[in-house]
């Protein structure tokens, strides 16, 4: 075998290596994505979860006072978006529907969305 034969049979081994290198990137890669996907997935379902909880489960939980101390922190965080969306609805000079939360402009009667009557 000539040297020309040599190189050939070395390219052809180093391009082996380097596609099952590509092929291993990227299966990691689609393996990764796969892994964030699910955890924003369980991310979602969490939070559902943490809702649900907050929202009906509020007075079994009046004993654990961990549980208190979280709701009272998320009551706060409420409080403090609920003051900020006012503010903010207030120099939009906007209304928002007490019922469905829709932002309508002040001089709407009733909610465009579920068509609540809205108060002055």
């Amino acid at each position: 075998m000539g040297i020309l034969d040599d190189v050939v049979i070395n390219a052809k081994t180093a391009a082996e290596v380097v596609g099952k290198k590509a092929g291993q990137i990227v299966d990691v890669s689609k393996l990764r994505i796969n892994v964030a996907e699910l955890n924003a997935e369980l991310s979602k379902r969490f939070e559902a979860l943490g809702n649900y909880v907050y929202e009906n489960c509020r007075e079994s939980l009046a004993e654990d006072a961990e549980a208190v101390g979280k709701m009272a922190e998320i009551d706060e965080l409420m409080s403090q978006r609920d003051a900020l969306t006012k503010e903010l609805v207030d120099k939009q000079n906007k209304v928002v529907c007490p019922v469905c939360g829709k932002q309508s402009s002040t001089t709407a009667l009733y909610c465009s969305n579920c068509g609540t009557k809205l108060s002055e």
